[in-house]
């Protein structure tokens, strides 16, 4: 809610997305920050050795040439096991090849990547407050950045956990604004208190009531924020919405409303349109906090931003090294963080507590990420590893359908796992089942 001079609309740009490769650990050490790669349609080569690609020079664990990757026409990425000694694995499942997905996790010896969606033309912002290294972390800094100098009333979406309260107050900041930033959960404010509370009331308007100015006008010239919104009770919505339209505020028991100069930021971690459509929630109103939507992404879907989260929280964002052994490193990089980054925090007071200054073990803390709740509002689609152990227990195929199958596609498992509608992964499974070598089918005619 703001009187100043109304400033430009918020242009917000989208582009094309290309797949990168992300190194977030290798060689006992947390990468900050992580290093890139963009692998080309010539392939890029993952290992101890890899002169010209992504070298792993202190990972013991990893071999000299241990896989490639390669970009098809298409722009997706294929990850190639080179017949490596320890293995090449996918969101914790060892493979031969496999067809990489944005947010995998491939493990290499002892190193670590995540597979990221990197648009051509992403922008950021100075929001220092908002860690991270990801496209979906560098997006959201950006578009905070976008609407902070506009009037736009900002409503951030996202789960528990995600910082909704810190991306408020880079828009306070970014906004320029001289006034205060003041902030309330409105999920915790009694509904007989709530109106007096956030518009002010006048002296004796009920027992023992004292003059009160409320939020609003405590927040003149600065920026106010409404937390779980969602939760804001029915009979004050379309006093807040009268706030929003008037851009004044009316004191309980008073006659004449009082001007506010105010910049609304509200959150929620509800979906208002689904309330809107159940009438729970006022569609008025949500179309005027909604001035500007921003979602801020989960955890889980910026997993390259896990392990600097992690080094920050145990008091190491720079320089000095952190000793994290791989196993934990394995598990944080796969656990699906349903309380998000106040979850790393917690896990970080816990490694403080339990080990000081390092080695970081996961006995220390696998009980924590041994336990697993989906958030409560949104449903994450399955997993790429759980899609594997779904293939993992189908009963292989008849041999003899198998043998014609590969006879017909002269022994491409691309070929085969297409006219099943089954993964390659799958396919090569089969194979060993059956103990079936592919060279004897390379050279037959079909």
């Amino acid at each position: 809610m703001n009187t100043t001079t109304k400033k430009p609309p918020v242009r917000v740009t989208r582009s094309a997305a290309t797949a990168s490769l992300v190194l977030v650990f290798s060689g006992g050490e947390i990468l900050l920050p992580p290093r890139r790669y963009a692998p080309g349609r010539e392939g890029l080569v993952i290992g101890r050795e890899a002169a010209h690609g992504i070298a792993l020079p202190r990972d013991p664990q990893a071999s000299r040439k241990h896989a490639t990757v390669h970009r098809d026409p298409l722009g997706e990425l294929l990850l190639v096991d080179e017949g490596s000694r320890n293995g090449t694995c996918v969101n914790g499942q060892r493979v031969t090849e496999a067809v990489l997905r944005e947010g995998d996790v491939i493990e290499v010896g002892d190193s670590f990547l995540v597979v990221s969606m990197e648009p051509e033309e992403l922008g950021d912002g100075q929001v220092p407050e908002l860690l991270g290294t990801s496209a979906a972390t560098r997006r959201l800094r950006a578009l905070l950045a976008q609407v902070a100098p506009s009037d736009a009333t900002v409503l951030l979406l996202s789960e528990s956990g995600c910082g909704k309260e810190v991306a408020a107050r880079a828009v306070h900041t970014l906004s320029g604004r001289r006034g205060p930033f003041l902030a309330v959960n409105c999920g915790a404010i009694p509904e007989s208190l709530a109106e007096s509370l956030l518009f002010g009331n006048l002296a004796g308007v009920f027992t023992g009531a004292v003059a009160r100015p409320g939020l609003f006008r405590a927040a003149d010239g600065g920026t106010l924020f409404l937390d779980e919104v969602g939760e804001l009770p029915a009979s004050l919505q379309p006093k807040l919405l009268r706030v929003l339209q008037e851009r004044t505020v009316l004191a309980v028991g008073a006659t004449t409303p009082h001007p506010c100069d105010v910049r609304l930021v509200a959150a929620t971690n509800r979906d208002l349109k689904a309330a809107v459509a159940g009438q729970g929630f006022r569609g008025d109103l949500y179309a005027r906090l909604a001035e500007f939507p921003v979602h801020l992404p989960p955890l889980r879907k910026r997993r390259e931003d896990v392990l600097l989260l992690l080094a920050h929280a145990l008091g190491s964002p720079g320089a000095p090294v952190l000793e994290l052994e791989a196993d934990l490193v394995e598990r944080l990089l796969l656990h699906p963080w349903p309380y998000n980054v106040r979850e790393v925090l917690t896990l970080a007071k816990q490694l403080r507590i339990l080990a000081g200054v390092g080695p970081y073990r996961l006995e220390l803390i696998e009980d924590s990420l041994r336990f697993q709740l989906s958030p409560p509002r949104e449903t994450p689609p399955p997993a790429p590893a759980e899609a594997e152990n779904a293939e993992e227990r189908e009963p292989p195929p008849d041999r003899a359908q198998l043998e014609e199958l590969l006879r017909l596609h002269r022994g491409v498992v691309a070929d085969v796992a297409r006219a099943m509608s089954r993964s390659r992964k799958q396919v090569y499974r089969w194979l060993s089942h059956h103990g079936l070598k592919l060279e004897a089918f390379r050279h037959e005619p079909p």
